[in-house]
């Protein structure tokens, strides 16, 4: 290629499934930055010329205002795109409403299985597919089959950095033709790495923003829903330019966006980060639940602030908390019940109490104002045995054990339980009590109640019971528990709630409170 001003120019006739690639200054093979599809040889990617042009899909045509993410890795989850769809029926009946995707960008598997160091970012990973050459085929049919369950697709994208790495690794695409300009330095000299994968790209770059809105294009003409930004406050190095033209994009694209808001350096959760249109992992959630359930005191003027969606951080805009209390990084669900660890505010609880404490966790998150966001398999005790950082792991470990859906199918029919009363919900309005009135805010307190819509939920996060007078008007039912030591109290509206257990009431204009069903 040869070089016109700041771009490199160049042209060669390749047929279509042939690969091909470039060199600049000598330096070479390099992937083009732009390819559709990319495939893996000899231990180093190479840019392929698609068969046929990608597919053209919808999207869903309406967004669910507070919907129930399902965070899954394709490969663990069900091997390929459509293993994913094969399994459609199962979340649609536990009442998934959206599939979050770990990166489908190509990547390099032999040390990486997570995904997240992306080789290009406009293409799609050739190891999900089943078909040779047929990944962006086989992910569109996975997209349109979700569509068909009112399912939305959000893709995992990861464009704060490159698989690249740091500078001692080989030299696959950027580096060897916009070194300068593609990626962020130190006024030494070496690349900043605030993202911890051994380089950050630079936002502020003409060439990165016009690689990530193609792929953002590409992805969205596929029919893709949402995107969740990996790192997204590196992106905002440039002042906060880049992601309110991605925010712009994707308002005039109908498709959501949601920023994970830190990196190693900056966090960003709440008002740091610089647009307001977009969704936010929220970890003040995650930590504050945790913390609650393993009964740390002090916490309860943060839970009333987590229940009723984070106003403390998004004001009434509600909808941008993504809650969770478990994601891809970290442990497990079931994993915080056998580990005890104050960095991840985990309890080993023993067997006892294990199945209840991870049913409480999936009553405060679902049962919470904001979208709730779980990951695969913990609705049924996935466990990594304590593993909290696999992203090189590709075997039993980090894949999904179907087993388990049997021998903990009574947590699987509590969580669906539980997304089936959010439609009862109103989750812009929420009202929060202690045991007795208002929330007790002294710092031994351990208790909370909160009423949304036709729910009233009781938590109790002492290790004795606690009676609750309910608050909110009206006859209620006891619906669920997560212990069956939770009864109806001595007074027609209290509840003596077990120790260390979450209920749930509903509105019944039947008669007074009786026991959970």
């Amino acid at each position: 290629m040869t070089r016109d001003r700041d771009r490199w120019c160049g042209s060669a006739d390749v047929a279509p499934g042939e690969r091909y690639w470039l060199a600049a200054d000598g330096v070479g093979p390099l992937v083009d930055p732009s390819a559709w599809e990319v495939t893996f040889d000899g231990g180093r990617p190479w840019s392929v010329v698609p068969a046929e042009p990608w597919p053209v899909g919808h999207r869903l045509g309406r967004h669910h205002r507070h919907p129930v993410v399902y965070e899954m890795h394709v490969r663990g989850f069900a091997g390929s795109f459509a293993g994913v769809i094969e399994r459609l029926g199962y979340l649609a009946d536990l009442g998934v409403q959206a599939i979050e995707l770990m990166p489908v960008h190509p990547f390099d598997s032999s040390s990486n299985y997570w995904g997240y160091m992306p080789v290009v970012w406009g293409a799609v990973h050739e190891g999900y597919a089943e078909g040779d050459g047929a990944a962006v085929e086989e992910l569109a049919a996975l997209v349109a089959a979700a569509h068909d369950r009112d399912i939305e697709v959000w893709l995992d994208v990861v464009f704060n950095h490159t698989g690249e790495g740091s500078s001692d690794r080989p030299t696959w695409s950027l580096r060897g033709l916009a070194d300068r300009y593609a990626y962020r330095r130190r006024p030494d000299g070496r690349y900043a790495d605030d993202s911890g994968c051994g380089n950050d790209t630079d936002p502020s770059d003409i060439g990165v923003r016009d690689l990530v809105f193609e792929a953002l294009e590409r992805f969205a003409r596929l029919g893709i829903d949402g995107f969740r930004f990996d790192l997204a406050s590196l992106l905002t190095r440039d002042g906060g330019e880049l992601v309110g033209q991605i925010g712009d994009w994707a308002a005039d694209r109908g498709v959501r966006l949601i920023a994970e808001p830190w990196d190693l350096v900056e966090y960003q959760v709440g008002g740091g980060f610089p647009d307001r249109r977009w969704a936010q992992w929220n970890d003040r959630f995650r930590d504050d639940v945790r913390g609650f359930l393993r009964g740390e005191p002090g916490l309860v003027s943060s839970m009333v602030h987590r229940a009723s969606g984070s106003p403390d951080l998004f004001e009434e805009s509600i909808w941008r908390s993504v809650n969770f209390v478990s994601a891809h990084d970290g442990l497990t669900m079931h994993d915080l019940t056998t580990v005890t660890s104050d960095r991840h505010r985990s309890w080993d609880c023993g067997d006892r109490l294990r199945w209840q404490q991870m049913a409480n966790a999936f009553a405060l998150l679902l049962l919470s104002s904001g979208t709730a966001m779980f990951v695969m398999g913990d609705e049924f005790a996935r466990t990594q045995h304590g593993h909290d950082n696999p992203y090189d792991i590709d075997d039993e470990l980090t894949w999904v054990d179907w087993r388990r859906l049997d021998d903990w199918r009574d947590l699987h029919e509590f969580v669906r339980h539980l997304i089936s009363l959010r439609s009862m919900a109103d989750f812009d309005r929420v009202m929060c009590f202690g045991a007795h009135g208002w929330p007790d805010h002294r710092h031994d307190s351990r208790s909370l109640a909160w009423s949304t819509g036709s729910l009233y939920v009781l938590a109790n996060g002492w290790w004795e019971p606690v009676e609750f007078s309910v608050q909110a008007p009206g006859r209620w039912r006891l619906e669920l528990s997560s212990s069956d030591r939770t009864v109806p109290g001595h007074h027609p509206t209290t509840v003596s709630v077990a120790p260390r257990s979450v209920a749930v009431l509903v509105r019944d204009r039947a008669g007074d409170l009786e026991g959970a069903s």
